[in-house]
């Protein structure tokens, strides 16, 4: 039986800000991978990411600042278990600034320190910097306009993970790429049903 199955992944959706590219920002890759522990870091984000990583750093030592632009940490979850967790984290000693935008980011031959521009026209400065502020599925340069799907899109599947968009059930998409659940088990879930369908 013909089949293909898209197993891509998913990487980090930087906002487009001026001056991030040469700022180098570290994204949940380069905040698990990183060999030395940056006296200051600046996390933009509120979600799981931003806040499991604002826990790790600061257990090693850093000095953490949590620039969270909505209403409050997990905004995915109860509105209780975000503000539990601010309050825990500034009686930790982690700053955490709710409702506030990053504008603008300077990290002039980027290298030393960074500078960020919030939406009050104040600037914070940080040893790095890490966005938390969602993903996007590596699907751009895979061919999907050839099949009448957009490049660079989630793919919708049913329960057995076929692209719905595909009437002949011979595409698939498991992992990160399908949206369901971005988290590498439920990708291996995933596989398993599908590979039964396909055999």
């Amino acid at each position: 039986r013909h089949a293909v199955a898209i197993c891509t992944g998913s990487g980090p959706a930087f906002p487009s800000l001026p001056g991030l590219a040469e700022a180098r920002p570290w994204s949940n890759r380069e905040g698990t991978d990183s060999h030395s522990v940056p006296s200051r870091l600046a996390i933009v984000g509120g979600g799981g990411v931003a806040v499991e990583m604002a826990t790790a750093w600061h257990g090693l030592g850093s000095s953490v600042t949590l620039l969270v632009r909505a209403r409050g940490l997990l905004p995915r979850m109860e509105p209780f278990a975000g503000e539990m967790m601010a309050r825990a984290y500034t009686e930790a000693g982690i700053d955490v600034r709710i409702g506030v935008e990053v504008t603008g980011v300077r990290r002039p031959g980027g290298t030393g320190p960074v500078t960020l521009t919030l939406d009050d026209g104040s600037e914070l400065d940080a040893d790095e910097v890490l966005f938390a502020t969602g993903r996007k599925p590596l699907t751009d340069d895979i061919g999907l306009d050839t099949v009448g799907l957009k490049p660079g899109s989630w793919l919708e599947v049913d329960e057995t993970c076929a692209v719905l968009a595909i009437r002949e059930h011979w595409l698939y998409a498991l992992g990160d790429v399908n949206r369901h659940a971005l988290l590498t088990h439920q990708g291996k879930y995933q596989a398993r049903i599908a590979g039964a369908v396909i055999a």
